[in-house]
């Protein structure tokens, strides 16, 4: 494998294959925006895990996400609500505006270099950019643009009743 790798995918096996190489990647920000966060399985125990110890690893470590619906956070992901609760100064949840959710595409991006660009929600087709961060540059773009639209969404105490 090259330091700098650019792959796609078009299945659900293959996207959490991306995810996995991503995540393992990351050395201190994750940035990530999609409709509810199920189809990461961010709440499974190896990828709990893996988060952990992500932002375990250093005071400056970052995990920021973006969500359409905070339901499946809130109600269906207890591990990652643990993790919320644990990391509060580090890891932060956004709820787009209405106006917004109709935005279709998902992107799971690391240190400003790597990514999981998933080009529409119903869809597990897209690609996987390893040390690319030119490529990344756009979609982190994006990002910060939809974080200053977003609300601040699920905290530590939200009981997602």
């Amino acid at each position: 494998m090259t330091d700098s790798q650019q792959d796609t995918f078009d299945s659900r096996a293959a996207y959490q294959l991306a995810i996995d190489r991503v995540l393992s990647a990351a050395k201190k920000e994750l940035c990530i925006f999609d409709s509810n966060i199920g189809d990461l399985e961010f709440d499974s125990r190896a990828r709990a895990n893996a988060l952990a110890g992500f932002l375990s690893g250093g005071q400056d470590h970052r995990l920021r996400v973006i969500l359409h619906d905070l339901d499946h956070l809130t109600r269906y992901s207890p591990r990652l609500m643990a993790l919320l609760k644990r990391y509060s100064h580090s890891f932060s949840v956004h709820q787009t505006p209405e106006s917004l959710r109709g935005l279709s595409d998902r992107f799971f991006l690391a240190d400003g270099v790597s990514g999981v660009i998933r080009f529409h929600a119903d869809h597990y087709r897209g690609k996987v950019l390893l040390d690319q961060p030119l490529e990344i540059h756009g979609w982190l773009k994006r990002f910060e643009d939809l974080w200053l639209e977003s609300v601040p969404g699920a905290t530590a105490t939200h009981l997602g009743l």
